[in-house]
């Protein structure tokens, strides 16, 4: 079977491995569609997380159980399951043993970690499936941020993290959504699952722009633009101190991107202002509850793929996934008969 497998720095080939063998704990899967994370992009610049030990990469898929072992209780051949890497001790697709991208996976002791998987309603589609896991990053930052009825939102970037922060605002009803790209595809996506407005940045400072949308509130006697709650999820260098500097009173900030750089902050503003400051990473707990979304139609998946590629195209669907500008989610299909 092929792999993908991360040997340095750019350097991202597609192995020859044999099918993963199992003991009386373990479960085989079938894996049927995955999805590129922003996570698989990152490390493709940076290399394996361990210099001298290749990486295999992936993990957002879905898929059928197609083998389990003798000690097996909780799972059953014939299952269709998503993978829940944030809840796994299997580190798949960053350092593990396995990887998403490949034609089969092997869980280990799975008896003992249950939560590592979620099943999939039937009338889920593996490819949406698979798109729990950046959804579901979306959705704990929108738990951090406990927004509240009638609230005001900007969210900086609308990559796949960004569009399902917007995806579960609109499922709790919040409308008051104003989103900043750099893409006009991004943009149009952002509108698409319920944005009420989406600007390019450079050429509609949001500050003027939340200004004139919104009003503003005096902070000794300096007008400052109203909104109450700031998702940056775009990684745009200096962009939290940037929102700190105009936001308004009482403002909360959340932050989801990866900050490569150190950040220099004024902490005069976050206290002065009373400014929240929150990170969210990961999803504890969303996993299960953004999955019950896609089978009730409450969120749809579907509004934030852009792209889909066999798995033969690996390389064409990373180097695509790697435009943010032409590029939201991207989506790899596995066919019966690669193996």
């Amino acid at each position: 079977m092929k792999l993908a497998v991360l040997h340095a720095p750019l350097d991202l080939r597609l192995d020859e491995f044999p099918k993963p063998s199992i003991g009386p704990k373990d479960i085989l899967v079938k894996v049927i569609s995955a999805g590129i994370c922003g996570t698989d992009l990152h490390f493709r610049h940076m290399g394996p997380r361990f210099p001298d030990k290749p990486m295999p990469l992936g993990h957002e898929f879905a898929g059928d159980i197609i083998a389990v072992g003798a000690d097996v209780t909780g799972f059953a051949v014939g299952e269709r399951v998503a993978y829940n890497s944030n809840n796994s001790p299997a580190d798949m697709g960053r350092g593990g043993e396995c990887g998403g991208f490949s034609h089969y996976v092997a869980l280990r002791d799975v008896d003992q970690h249950p939560q590592s998987l979620c099943r999939i309603p039937d009338h889920v589609s593996y490819d949406h499936a698979a798109l729990v896991e950046p959804i579901s990053v979306g959705t704990h930052a929108v738990n951090r941020a406990n927004p509240r009825p009638g609230e005001s939102v900007t969210l900086f970037g609308a990559g796949p993290i960004g569009l399902g922060i917007i995806m579960t605002l609109v499922s709790r009803g919040l409308t008051d959504i104003v989103v900043f790209d750099l893409s006009p595809l991004r943009r149009e996506m952002a509108l698409k699952v319920g944005a009420k407005a989406a600007y390019d940045p450079r050429e509609n400072p949001p500050k003027e722009v939340l200004s004139e949308l919104r009003g503003t509130g005096p902070i000794w006697g300096i007008p400052h633009p109203k909104t109450d709650i700031y998702f940056e999820a775009s990684g745009a260098p200096g962009l939290i101190a940037d929102i700190a500097g105009f936001c308004n009173k009482n403002s909360r900030i959340i932050t989801i991107a990866v900050h490569r750089q150190p950040l220099e902050l004024d902490a005069t503003k976050i206290m002065s202002k009373e400014i929240s400051l929150i990170g969210s990473q990961g999803y504890p707990t969303e996993f299960p509850e953004v999955m019950a979304k896609l089978a009730s139609g409450e969120i749809n998946a579907e509004t934030m793929i852009s792209h889909r590629f066999p798995f033969t195209e690996f390389n064409q669907a990373f180097a695509t996934a790697d435009d943010a500008s032409s590029a939201a989610k991207v989506v790899l299909q596995f066919s019966d008969t690669e193996q």
